[in-house]
This record gives structure tokens, sequence and C-alpha cells, in this order.
């Protein structure tokens, strides 16, 4: 099966960092970023307001652990946002070219 990563970053070169580090490795085929997203959210019984970046990366389920892993390693936050959702259809040459250019 094939996932998708969703993972927020502090800004849009750590997205760059990481994002290049998992395809670089093979752990994903490609990544995507969206720069200047506003975040809302409770942290350490504050509520926070912050501009994030969003790393997008399309795998394969069995590398989601790996990418969770080695994004923590390379992560500034203490506890990043990495979360895995499963693609259930896609564009068949798209979906087989993720097959071909992943570990």
């Amino acid at each position: 099966m094939m996932a998708l990563v969703y993972i927020t970053t502090s800004n849009k070169e750590e997205a760059i960092k990481i994002g290049s580090a998992i395809v670089k490795e093979r752990l994903a085929a490609c990544s995507n970023i969206i720069k200047d997203m506003g975040s809302i959210y409770w942290w350490n019984g504050e509520i926070e307001n912050d501009n994030e970046a969003i790393l997008l990366l399309k795998t394969l389920e069995k590398n989601v652990s790996k990418i969770i892993a080695r994004t923590k390693e390379l992560h500034s936050y203490e506890n990043p946002c990495i979360v895995a959702l499963p693609i259930i259809a896609g564009s068949d040459s798209y979906l087989e070219w993720i097959k071909e250019e992943v570990q």
C-alpha cells in the first residue's frame, strides 16, 4: 500500500532539509513543501500561534516507520507532527512511479 506522510516543520528551510534527506535515502519518491501555513495549537499549557511549513512525502507503507524515525533525528521540534495517511487510489502510472523510486 502507498502512503502520504504529512509533517509540519518550523520553516521552509527545515522542510527542504528533511525532504531532501528522505528522498535521497529512497524512503520516499517525492517531497512537496507548502510554506507559510498558520498553526494554532496547545503547547506546554499555552496556546501557540506560529507560521510553519508543511512537508508531504509520497512513499510505500513499509517505509513509514523509517521516515518517522529519520524525521525525528533531523527535526528541530521536541514532538513533531508526523502522520501517515493511506493512498487509496490514484493515477496508475504515478503510483507505479512511486513504487519504482522507493526502496
